[in-house]
């Protein structure tokens, strides 16, 4: 079953079928808490792959395909943006 933070839900690419799971999934309100969910077996999850790959008590599901969702927010500090260091590596990243 899945195990997923609960304002987020289960990913929209699950309903094309490539991962069949069943049962009501597990919510936790905590990233920490879903990690260690899924190390004691209780479902699989998703994750960044810095922090799935990381760690080696967790495997990615086997047959899967990397899915790239949600949102990153890149800080920087006032009049630094404006550096070309900065201007260059946030355009990269963009």
């Amino acid at each position: 079953r899945w195990i997923v933070i609960s304002m987020h839900g289960i990913p929209d690419w699950v309903r094309d079928g490539e991962v069949r799971t069943t049962g009501v999934p597990f919510r936790t309100t905590d990233g920490e808490a879903q990690i260690v969910a899924v190390r004691q077996g209780l479902g699989i999850t998703t994750l960044p792959c810095f922090v799935g790959d990381a760690d080696p008590h967790l495997v990615r599901v086997p047959g899967t395909d990397l899915h790239m969702y949600g949102t990153l927010w890149l800080l920087t500090q006032g009049e630094t943006r404006k550096t070309k260091r900065v201007r260059l590596f946030t355009e990269f990243v963009s």
